[in-house]
């Protein structure tokens, strides 16, 4: 082994943990790659930055704008909207007529794109039909899939993998040699799953994913009703005229407001700005339980500002300066994440940054390395603090400095809990009281003793006296809590006027610019108009402390806002609408505009079969004539195209022609030549094969053909087989990912509105990969061995 063959070993072990571990974004890992090669030199300047002018590239950027140019004119989705026309009544023909039909459009479009546009359709059909989201969503996304089997442009690794071909000296391949392989497989594997694979499905629709008997027909039953109540507003509250947001309601007790009673007068468009008056109504949605419990709660302000410290001082009492360690694993997570008081026994008063102090909203603050903490707690925890490898400095305070430190704003506030609370029997951490309100429960006064920074797992007892440490404006938000009563929730209407306001299930669409942001964050009521009454992930509807969650791909939203707010939606890029009868048609669907798209992609298939034009070129001057002649705008055509796949392509391309020039390719291909060599030329494909289609759990499909091809070609060299063999059987063990959600993005987006797990992937898609291969293997071989 040379030491070339060494360094691109070790580059593309480093790019496999990258991609594994998830640490770094996949086409930032792949730029790295690309530099990495330059800089070494074990690629030229022109071999480096050659991914960005492949062919292959070219083609797949431009298909993204191919298959939105047919989206946005209505060509699709009026496919799609026949499908309806077709399913009938039986499971069987409802999977089968869903899975060809997304096949066939995903031969041509991007798979993820035909997806995002079924999604919807199906979940229409599941709900005309009374059939469960999940006996069809999966094998949509399956069939995304199995669709991108058939042609050449039907998925990147098919383009990826011809393109790995030519630059090898080879012939590629041509629009249609896919078919006859990939179209039995896609026959074979939807006949399994309408047959055989849809009884390892969830068989029983949960209750709660029973359509809900709402006449606006939501696809998900909520259980909303059950939580909807009203609270007035007393005369005499400090709430009066101030506005919604200052009560608290959402950020403390995960409560939101959907509208105001005033006299006879009800406000259905409220926001954070909003007044309060004293005698409104508010009409709230989340669980009145925990508001009726913090109502019985007794608050007494007993100190604030410097007189804190002359109750708290003790000797059993430690404040600290800690200096967070740069190797700390707390560096990068919240507050909230770290589980910081359970870990180390205190709690951060503030945390000091050069230029703020952060005092409030800790939870939510991400750590940061060589940042100073304030911390207080027990002596004897903040003395173990010493030997902890997280903090790189720690200051103990003395009694005479305390008066520097401590912020005037701060209060200590006594909580009492009744003898008949339901608190009691409950932990500190399980009760959430020091989250919801956020405040610090630094001491517990009972009957035997009182108690010290209490653990989070200590349980409340009857009558307990806790002991709050507190900004003013929480004790005050405790007041304004507590000045809200309850009205008969039997009153409280079933849902708002239908005339002016809408309901609307949406999930977030690949490439949302949404994805890892809070509600918070987002200041959803504000910018959007809507509010976020129920979130639907993996099976379970989240109702509560919704401004907390971060969005998730795959996520089902449940939003209620004005009617033209949610018939806007269908035009924001980061959503899809669940149920197409939520809202208007938006699509640029003018007939004529629908007819040149139409017309524009059979041109491209008629160009390259008659071999005037190179794929690329026809499907570039394709797209470009779409956006000349107003299907889609260029903006749009930007944001159609998945840079993150194309930067992924370019920056792994040069690692594959490294792979070739140093002879790392051929050393690893003699390896697997020589495990295989006992089981000839079939034990070699079914190696490859089987080797690439576990990869695709863990390493994006089209970095990973760019990985193996170069193996296969050398493999193919060394026995004297012709290359598109091994080719052909990699290409399509990258494409057929179905065993887990990450394996690809479509898998993703069904996982939220389809209510599956991880488990039921693996069950379904580990199956139907066996039966796709054993359908392509003896295909591939009798084609080229």
């Amino acid at each position: 082994m040379t030491w070339e063959i060494a360094a691109v070993l070790a580059i593309l072990a480093v790019a496999l943990v990258f991609f594994v571990t998830e640490k770094l974004p996949m086409d930032v890992v792949a730029l790295l790659v690309l530099g990495t090669l330059a800089v070494s030199g074990l690629v030229t300047l022109e071999e480096a930055l050659a991914g960005f002018s492949n062919p292959a590239v070219v083609t797949v950027w431009a298909m993204f704008i191919l298959s939105a140019g047919l989206s946005a004119t209505g060509v699709a989705d009026f496919i799609g909207r026949q499908v309806l026309k077709l399913v009938g009544s039986g499971e069987v023909r409802i999977i089968i007529v869903i899975m060809l039909t997304t096949g066939v459009l995903s031969a041509f479009m991007n798979n993820i794109g035909v997806a995002a546009l079924m999604l919807p359709v199906v979940m229409d059909i599941a709900r005309k039909t009374q059939t469960s989201p999940s006996r069809l969503l999966m094998p949509m996304a399956y069939s995304s899939l199995l669709g991108g089997l058939t042609t050449l442009v039907g998925t990147p690794p098919n383009l990826v993998a011809s393109g790995v071909l030519q630059q090898a000296g080879y012939q590629g391949f041509s629009l249609f040699e896919f078919a006859p392989i990939g179209v039995p497989a896609m026959v074979i594997g939807t006949l399994f799953v309408a047959l055989i694979g849809r009884h390892l499905l969830p068989s029983e629709m949960p209750e709660s994913m029973k359509p809900s008997s709402n006449k606006r027909k939501l696809q998900f039953s909520y259980e909303l009703d059950e939580r909807r109540f009203k609270l007035k507003v007393a005369a005499d509250s400090p709430l009066h005229k101030r506005p919604l947001r200052d009560c608290g309601l959402a950020q403390s007790l995960g409560l939101n407001v959907l509208a105001i009673q005033r006299g006879s007068e009800t406000l259905e468009e409220v926001d954070g700005s909003t007044p309060i008056h004293s005698g409104d109504t508010l009409l709230v949605q989340g669980r009145p339980g925990d508001f009726r419990e913090l109502l019985r709660l007794q608050a007494f302000e007993m100190a604030s500002g410097q007189e804190i410290f002359e109750i708290l001082s003790s000797d059993k009492i430690a404040v600290v300066k800690a200096t967070l360690a740069n190797e700390s694993p707390l560096v990068g997570l919240t507050v909230g994440e770290s589980n910081f008081r359970r870990r180390f026994g205190v709690h951060i008063l503030e945390i000091n940054r050069p230029t703020r102090t952060h005092r409030k909203s800790l939870a939510d603050l991400r750590l940061r390395a060589g940042e100073s903490l304030l911390l207080q707690g027990r002596r004897a925890a903040a003395e173990a603090l010493k030997d902890c490898s997280d903090f790189s400095q720690l200051d103990f305070i003395t009694e005479q400095s305390l008066d520097e430190l401590r912020n005037n704003s701060d209060s200590l506030v006594e909580l009492v809990i009744p003898e008949d609370s339901q608190l009691p029997g409950s932990s500190i951490a399980e009760s959430g009281l020091g989250n919801r309100l956020s405040l610090d429960i630094i001491g517990i006064a009972r009957k035997g003793g009182s108690i010290y920074y209490p653990d989070p797992d200590e349980k409340f007892r009857p009558g307990d006296r806790l002991l709050t440490l507190c900004e003013a404006e929480t004790f005050e938000l405790l007041r304004s809590i507590q000045s809200l009563e309850f009205v008969d929730e039997s009153e409280a209407p079933s849902e708002l006027n239908d005339d002016r306001s809408g309901l609307a299930e949406a999930t977030l669409s690949p490439g949302s610019s949404l994805v890892g942001k809070t509600v918070r964050e987002l200041d959803f009521r504000q910018h959007y108009g809507l509010i976020v009454r129920a979130i639907w992930r993996k099976g379970r509807a989240y109702r509560t402390h919704l401004h907390r969650i971060k969005l998730e791909f795959g996520d089902a939203l449940l939003l209620v806002g004005p009617r033209e707010k949610v018939e806007a939606l269908a035009d924001d890029p980061d959503f899809i609408l669940l149920s197409r009868t939520a809202y208007k048609e938006t699509a640029r669907n003018a007939p004529w505009l629908a007819g040149i798209a139409a017309v524009l992609m059979l041109a491209v298939v008629a160009s390259v079969l008659s071999g005037w034009l190179p794929i690329a070129i026809a499907a570039v001057s394709a797209g470009a004539l779409m956006v000349a002649l107003r299907c889609l705008t260029m903006d749009d055509a930007y944001r159609a195209i998945e840079w993150k796949s194309v930067f992924l392509i370019a920056g792994m391309i040069p690692l594959g022609t490294a792979m070739q020039t140093t002879g790392a390719a051929s050393w690893l291909a003699q390896g697997v030549t020589a495990m295989a060599a006992p089981f000839g030329i079939w034990g070699l494909m079914i190696a490859l094969y089987l080797l690439t289609m576990l990869a695709t759990t863990i390493v994006p499909t089209t970095a990973l053909v760019l990985i193996m091809a170069p193996i296969a070609i050398e493999a193919s060299t060394g026995m004297n087989l012709d290359p598109k063999l091994l080719i052909m059987a990699v290409a399509m063990a990258a494409s057929a990912s179905f065993t887990s959600p990450i394996s690809h993005p479509a898998n993703v987006l069904v996982m939220g509105p389809g209510g599956y797990r991880f488990t039921d992937y693996v069950r379904m898609g580990a199956v139907l990969a066996l039966v796709v291969m054993i359908t392509v293997l003896p295909l591939v071989m009798w084609k080229y061995g």
